[in-house]
């Protein structure tokens, strides 16, 4: 195991652009004859992936609100270390959720595989998985977790400095009157003084704030505000 991530060390720390990072992690997840990769950055309100699993399954996962069910990224949030999953992975019997959400998966030969999180400020999770079509992950001895967090942190920091264009990216939109709003409160508006300048009452500006929150689980205005400018809204 040691081997394997001294390998996904060192094809991806040469990455020097998007392509070359992408494709050093295609090429390493083929070499150790896994059926494709993940990374996933979840943060509040901000959640995307980078990955190279079939189109089809990453526009239906996001679109679907998948991770909130997703059980190998619930074990990621909770154990916090290296670990490996399969289909039968659960302590518990699944729900049929879980259960179909298996199944849509191993459609896009996803039934097992090796998953690495990481934690980011705020809270926030990144991690990288290595899936299979196989329904176990053969590993010959146990992952060693600091390196493995070790080499996903250094992935990470890379994404970041490359500013990497995610494959999906969780849908974020706003209807006109909220975009009035957020760019109201872009200017050091507050709730009371949106409403003055917009001839609202005060419970209307912050009823419709505080359903746009919800809806993307943000804790504040002043996350609002930050992700609808890194999502170019405002």
């Amino acid at each position: 195991m040691n081997d394997w991530l001294d390998a996904l060390l060192d094809e991806t720390a040469i990455a020097h652009d998007q392509r070359t990072l992408q494709s050093a992690l295609s090429d390493f997840a083929a070499r150790f004859q896994f059926s494709g990769y993940a990374y996933i950055d979840l943060r509040f309100g901000h959640t995307f992936a980078i990955s190279n699993y079939h189109p089809d399954w990453q526009d239906f996962y996001l679109k679907n609100n998948l991770k909130s069910l997703d059980p190998v990224i619930r074990h990621a949030k909770q154990l916090r270390r290296a670990f490996s999953w399969s289909a039968d992975m659960a302590t518990r019997p699944m729900s049929k959720a879980e259960t179909s959400f298996f199944a849509q998966a191993a459609t896009f030969d996803i039934r097992s595989g090796i998953t690495v999180p990481v934690a980011l400020p705020n809270r926030g999770t990144a991690m990288l998985t290595m899936a299979s079509s196989k329904p176990k992950v053969a590993i010959d001895d146990k992952i060693d977790a600091v390196m493995a967090a070790s080499v996903v942190a250094q992935i990470h920091a890379r994404i970041e400095a490359l500013q990497v264009t995610p494959s999906v990216e969780e849908p974020f939109h706003l209807t006109p009157k909220e975009k009035i709003f957020t760019r109201w409160l872009e200017h050091g508006k507050t709730v009371q003084d949106v409403a003055d300048v917009e001839n609202l009452k005060y419970n209307t500006v912050r009823k419709t704030l505080e359903e746009l929150r919800g809806r993307y689980d943000l804790c504040n205005n002043t996350q609002l505000v930050a992700l609808a400018i890194r999502r170019g809204l405002i």
